[in-house]
């Protein structure tokens, strides 16, 4: 069964990171600042893109698992399926990246850290909700600890999202989005209150651990897996309001969260062509906006061809 708002959470969250890639770290020679993200120490609302999709996807997993155990499936093949789900996505992302390096000498390690992520939060969702947040705050205490070593952190720092290692901290996003997950779905509307007050709190916990561990988006330390969290349950509860209550239309978000996997990969033609031509941060904002506007139009298009194209 699909639901409307997390389809809208998805596309919310696609949206966001094609813009910011194109925005950001492509064509502009000088990004907004106030964008600019994974700059370490500083706190921006570019950090959220990704902190979207490792939220949503632990939402989505604790559906996709209770809809299939809702189908008479038992738990450990519904869990091996969601595995086989987060292995296929891993896997996509390592060979997109193989073609990327080819072609331009980059690598984006967005996928695989989704992915990846997925796949280590599976290890903790039989635990109780106590000993999942627990698990949450001892691995990113000793994350924490093993980057505050120089020698680890710059082995770690050269990777996007912090590489293997990394995904280790993010997968404590996916755990949060999962109980998030299992907790509307029990309580309906009455979850909100509770979503809003535990994202405010999340995300002021993550303003105050700064102060203690450095914020650093890049390799995902621990303040901003509980600040990003508290945002993501903030924007959960917003659309969960919004779409499945209030009934408001989201339209193309719809389309784009349905075609997001899709909208990723058409991502890497881009960063490809844009490098091969050497156009990469050769443009003032103006015309980077200007560019980044066409190629979201081009890309809600193509989300709206294939899901015209792949549902009945």
């Amino acid at each position: 069964m699909r639901y409307k708002w997390v389809d809208t959470y998805r596309g919310i969250a696609v949206l966001f990171m094609a813009t910011l890639h194109f925005f950001v770290n492509i064509f502009p020679s000088q990004p907004p600042s106030f964008l600019n993200y994974s700059v370490r120490g500083v706190i921006s609302i570019g950090d959220m893109a990704v902190a979207l999709f490792l939220f949503i996807s632990g939402v989505s997993t604790y559906f996709s698992i209770s809809g299939m155990k809702k189908r008479g499936e038992n738990e450990d093949e519904a869990v091996r399926r969601v595995l086989f789900r987060y292995s296929r996505i891993f896997i996509a992302g390592l060979l997109l990246d193989v073609i990327l390096i080819a072609s331009a000498s980059k690598v984006w390690w967005v996928l695989e850290a989704i992915g990846l992520s997925g796949i280590l939060a599976l290890f903790f969702i039989c635990f109780s909700d106590r000993m999942k947040i627990l698990a949450v705050a001892v691995i990113g205490i000793c994350y924490s600890y093993l980057i505050s070593l120089p020698e680890i952190y710059s082995v770690v720092s050269t990777f996007p999202n912090g590489g293997l290692l990394g995904s280790v901290s993010l997968s404590g996003i996916v755990l949060i989005g999962y109980m998030c997950g299992e907790y509307i779905e029990k309580k309906k509307k009455r979850a909100i209150n509770l979503l809003v007050k535990a994202g405010l709190i999340s995300t002021l916990m993550g303003l105050l651990l700064s102060s203690f561990i450095t914020y650093d988006r890049g390799i995902g330390s621990f303040p901003f897996v509980v600040l990003s969290s508290g945002f993501c349950m903030l924007l959960m509860a917003a659309l969960y309001w919004l779409v499945e209550l209030r009934g408001v239309s989201s339209g193309i978000l719809i389309d784009f969260g349905k075609a997001a996997f899709l909208v990723f990969v058409l991502n890497y033609p881009v960063l490809i062509l844009a490098s091969v031509l050497k156009l990469e941060n050769s443009f003032s904002t103006e015309y980077a906006a200007a560019i980044t506007l066409v190629l979201v139009l081009l890309l809600m298009l193509a989300s709206k061809v294939y899901v015209s194209l792949t549902e009945p």
